[in-house]
């Protein structure tokens, strides 16, 4: 199933962060649904705009292309044991189908949630953007927003489009280097990334919980008496 599906993957990594983007390619060995192409990170002295002028430099390539959806990955992100092939595949055509701008495979943070299938949900913002496909209608949106000294990659992709969900239970995590190239308050603490995805985790698995008891359970029930 889906076995001639290979999704573009842009994995941004900055170059002298060599065991890093080892690491990460190690994370899509045996997985050809995924089209991998390194790219080398921007830098700046704000990390937050070297990593959004990277993901300007990768919608620039894919803008004028044939690619109507995209993965951009960072250097940290890790698969966990939820991820499967021919799900995940499944959700991002299922998504596309509802209009949404940007899927993620696992957040650090967000405010509210709302369930739209028992693996996906609708939420209001997120953080953490280590793995997250993006359709075409929010390359426009990215390409034209000017970005800020103060503004962060999850705060603006947050802020420039409501269609975005999150798959949960989370397929990515951030693996914690003990140190963090985007954010200096992550930096200061080891294992703060970690700290954020659990807490993530923990906060979505209430709205999980309660999507499986209530709305899942429900849409079986009325499956049946069809």
């Amino acid at each position: 199933m889906y076995s001639d599906i290979s999704i573009s993957t842009y994995i941004i990594n900055l170059k002298e962060r060599t065991d890093r983007l080892d690491y990460v390619l190690s994370q899509f060995a045996g997985k050809p649904e995924f089209d991998i192409h390194p790219v080398e990170a921007c830098t700046h002295s704000i990390g937050a705009v070297g990593l959004w002028h990277s993901i300007v430099k990768i919608i620039h390539q894919v803008n004028d292309g044939e690619d109507d959806v995209i993965i951009i990955c960072e250097d940290d992100h890790t698969f966990t044991d939820e991820y499967d092939r021919n799900r995940f595949i499944q959700n991002v055509i299922d998504a596309a189908g509802q209009g949404v701008e940007l899927l993620s495979g696992g957040i650090g943070g967000f405010g509210n949630a709302v369930p739209i299938t028992s693996e996906r949900y609708w939420i209001d913002w997120l953080w953490c953007t280590q793995f997250i496909v993006l359709y075409r209608p929010i390359y426009k949106k990215i390409l034209d927003y000017e970005f800020k000294d103060t503004d962060t990659a999850d705060g603006v992709l947050s802020e420039i489009t409501s269609h975005k969900m999150v798959l949960y239970p989370f397929i990515s995590i951030q693996k914690d280097f003990g140190y963090s190239d985007v954010t200096r308050a992550n930096d200061e603490i080891s294992g703060k990334i970690t700290e954020h995805f659990n807490q993530a985790d923990e906060k979505m698995n209430i709205y999980h919980q309660a999507n499986l008891r209530y709305l899942q359970n429900k849409h079986t029930a009325d499956v049946e008496k069809l």
